[in-house]
C-alpha cells in the first residue's frame, strides 16, 4: 500500500484500537508480506483477519466467492478432473487409496488440479497420500473465516489421529505454514513432523539418491509466495539452493523475498472480486517480464496456477516454469516444453473459461451466505 512509516503506525493503531482505518481494510490485497517485513513483530495481517472474521460472522461471504473455494461443490480445481487424461485421473485415485502412514507427501488442492507435477521417478521412494476432502482451508484462513477453519481443524486433527506418520513432506509453502503454523493456533494437533520439499530433495541431492545428469544452465525470475515469506529462508534460500544445484541462475525481481508481489489470489479476499486478483496478477508478470530472464520459476503450485490464468487473460510473454518441472528436466525425465507445460497452458485457459461461466454472473448479486458443515476426510 506504500504507506509511510507515521501512516502505518496509525493504521496499525487504529486495528489494535478497533476503529475505522483510512486505507488497511480498504486496500489490503491480504499478501501476508507486512508480517514478515513488520520491524515491531506486530502481527498487523493477524489484526486485518480479525476484522475480516468479524465481517463473516456478521455478513457471510457473496455468493460470488463459492466457486473460487474448496469443499464447495463444484469449484474452479475440481471442475478440472473430468479435462484429466487417463494417466492424471489414475494418479488421483492411487493418492486417495495410498494410506496415511510412514513418510508420505502432501498434495493440497493445487497439485490435486496438476498431478503430473509429481509423476517423476525420482520420486519414487515418497509416497503421495491425500484428496480433495482433505484440503488444509488456506484460502478460508485469508477471507478471514475463522469459524470454519476451528471447523477445518478439528476435523483435520481427529482424521490424522489415528495415522502412523512419521514426517509429511509438503510441496506447497501454504500448506506447510497451515499445517505446522496455522491449524495448530485454531485447536489442530498433529503428530508428525512437517518439511518442505526442497529440505527432501536436497538431501537427496546430497547423498547422491538424485542426480543432476542435464544441467539447465540459464537464468529464471523467482517468484516468491505469500506463505514463503512468512517461513522465510527454509522456503526462499532453499529453494534458490535447489535452483543452484539443477544449473539455474536466480535473478530476482525488483521485488522479492519478504518485499515479494502476490501472484494474485491472496488479492480476492478483501472484496471478493476478480478484477483485484488480475490487477496484483499482472504486476508480478510484468516485473517478471523486466528481469530479462529466460522464465519465471514458480515453486508454489497455487501461484503457479493463478499466474498461469493472468497470463492467459492479459496475453503477457511470460513463460512460466514450476520447480518440479526444472528438477524433472535436470535429472532428464523430461526436455523444455514437455506435455507438462502444455497441460498448465490447456488448463489454465479451461479454467478462467469456467471462472467466467461460474463466478463472473453473480458479480452484481447482493445475495450472501455462510460456510455450512464440510464432508472433510471423506474422501470425496
Amino acid at each position: 500500500m506504500d504507506l509511510t512509516r507515521s501512516e502505518a503506525i496509525l493504521e496499525i493503531k487504529r486495528l489494535i484500537e478497533d476503529l475505522p482505518t483510512t486505507t488497511v481494510l480498504r486496500d489490503c490485497v491480504s499478501c501476508y508480506a507486512c508480517d514478515a517485513f513488520c520491524p515491531e513483530d506486530a502481527g498487523p495481517y493477524q489484526l486485518i483477519l480479525e476484522k475480516w472474521s468479524r465481517r463473516y460472522d456478521q455478513d457471510g461471504l457473496p455468493v460470488r466467492a463459492a466457486y473460487m473455494l474448496p469443499y464447495q461443490d463444484p469449484n474452479y480445481r475440481t471442475d478440472m478432473v473430468p479435462e484429466m487424461s487417463p494417466r492424471e485421473k489414475e494418479l488421483l485415485t492411487t493418492w486417495k487409496q495410498t494410506p496415511a502412514q510412514g513418510e508420505v507427501l502432501y498434495p493440497g488442492c493445487n497439485l490435486l488440479t496438476l498431478p503430473s507435477l509429481l509423476d517423476l521417478g525420482v520420486l519414487d521412494g515418497l509416497p503421495v497420500s491425500g484428496d480433495w476432502s482433505l484440503c488444509c482451508g488456506e484460502p478460508f484462513y485469508r477471507l478471514g473465516a475463522f469459524a470454519v477453519m476451528e471447523q477445518i481443524a478439528a476435523a483435520l486433527t481427529a482424521y490424522y489421529a489415528d495415522k502412523k506418520i512419521t514426517k509429511m513432506i509438503f510441496a506447497c509453502p501454504a500448506c506447510l505454514n497451515m499445517f505446522r503454523n496455522v491449524l495448530p493456533r485454531f485447536g489442530a494437533r498433529f503428530n508428525f513432523e512437517c518439511e518442505y520439499i526442497a529440505t527432501w530433495l536436497l538431501r537427496r541431492l546430497d547423498d547422491g539418491r538424485i542426480r543432476v545428469s542435464r544441467p539447465l544452465e540459464r537464468a529464471v525470475a523467482v517468484h516468491d509466495s505469500c506463505h514463503g515469506r512468512i517461513l522465510g529462508d527454509e522456503i526462499m534460500q532453499q529453494t534458490r539452493e535447489l535452483y543452484a544445484r539443477l544449473g539455474v541462475s536466480v535473478v530476482n525481481m525488483k521485488h522479492h523475498h519478504a518485499d515479494g508481489i502476490c501472484c494474485g489470489i491472496a488479492a480476492g479476499c478483501n472484496r471478493q472480486m476478480a478484477q483485484d486478483i488480475v490487477r496484483v496478477g499482472r504486476r508480478e508478470l510484468r516485473e517478471g517480464v523486466d528481469t530479462g530472464a529466460h522464465e519465471m520459476a514458480i515453486y508454489c503450485t497455487g501461484c503457479y496456477l493463478i499466474l498461469s490464468i493472468v497470463k492467459n487473460l492479459s496475453r503477457s510473454k511470460q513463460r512460466l516454469v514450476h520447480t518440479m518441472e526444472l528438477l524433472a528436466e535436470a535429472v532428464g525425465e523430461q526436455t523444455p516444453r514437455t506435455e507438462v507445460s502444455r497441460t498448465v497452458e490447456r488448463r489454465a485457459r479451461k479454467m478462467l473459461f469456467n471462472i467466467i461461466r461460474a463466478a463472473l454472473p453473480k458479480v452484481l448479486s447482493t445475495k450472501r451466505y455462510k460456510i455450512g458443515e464440510l464432508k472433510i476426510g471423506s474422501g470425496e
